[in-house]
């Protein structure tokens, strides 16, 4: 009988040391982005733009975003930035979901002459998910911080080449230390192998902290004149995220997978200051 008991209990797996990984490949996509950019003072400017982003097939996985921010000089080097972004993503046929995203942060410029530049920034993102949608499988309140170093360097009056790498660091990931995998009967379990439980016992909460996406950008561009730019550049998106497959009521969960998803964009960006 001991033995059994110790058969029995061995089935139990804790669920984050065997979750499989979803890796469909690398997938193409498009960005197309306007911008307008405005000085109001010497030390600040607002900006408005809107953004179509396509991906997969073109047809059903695509994004729609406007923005809305400012950037004020606090020092020679360093900026103060916020922004606002409203974002429609439509995706399987006909399902359209809506997020609002706020963003704060600082920015430092250094210049190493007239013609080479590099900039740091971190933001702080609050992202949230409106509508109707199953609480137990994604966070409604995403909290994350965005770190950004870009490169930039002036080949003549006309052409800037630049380079940057990005990275996300999600406050908002699930925490599962609670959840084991029965592997006899094929099951998400608590740590006394029961399957179901009150809602939302498989999570102690969307409270983890991890990187889970990098972003590789490389860019030319072309300074028509004094207003007028357009940047054309290869976008590398890596992101990682735990997707959950639970019931409605949150009693059970059905499946977890790390999807894995590398995306190249191709980026055409126009962008008008006065």
């Amino acid at each position: 009988m001991l033995l059994s008991a110790f058969l029995a209990e061995a089935q139990l797996i804790p669920a984050k040391n065997d979750i499989p990984t979803n890796d469909p490949g690398i997938k193409y996509g498009f960005q197309s982005i306007i911008g307008i950019e405005k000085k109001l003072s010497s030390d600040l400017k607002a900006n408005i733009g809107t953004e179509l982003r396509m991906q997969g097939d073109f047809l059903y996985d695509r994004q729609w975003r406007f923005n809305v921010g400012a950037e004020y000089k606090l020092a020679k080097r360093f900026s103060l930035i916020g922004e606002y972004t409203l974002i429609r993503k439509h995706k399987d046929g006909d399902r359209v979901s809506y997020r609002h995203r706020v963003k704060i942060g600082l920015q430092e410029s250094l210049k190493f002459s007239k013609k080479a530049k590099l900039t740091f920034s971190e933001k702080l993102q609050w992202t949230h998910r409106a509508g109707k949608m199953n609480i137990y499988q994604n966070a409604r309140n995403n909290f994350a911080t965005k770190l950004k170093v870009k490169f930039t360097y002036s080949i003549s009056k006309k052409f800037d080449l630049s380079a940057s790498e990005e990275a996300r660091l999600s406050f908002s990931e699930p925490d599962l230390d609670g959840v084991y995998y029965d592997a006899q009967l094929w099951q998400f379990t608590n740590a006394d192998g029961s399957p179901v439980g009150k809602p939302g016992w498989f999570l102690e909460g969307f409270d983890k902290f991890r990187l889970n996406r990098l972003r590789t950008n490389i860019g030319l561009t072309y300074n028509i004149n004094k207003h007028h730019s357009v940047n054309l550049s290869a976008l590398l998106d890596y992101e990682r995220e735990l997707q959950i497959d639970s019931d409605k009521n949150g009693t059970a969960i059905k499946s977890l997978v790390h999807d894995r998803r590398y995306t190249l964009y191709a980026k055409l960006e126009y962008t008008f200051s006065f």
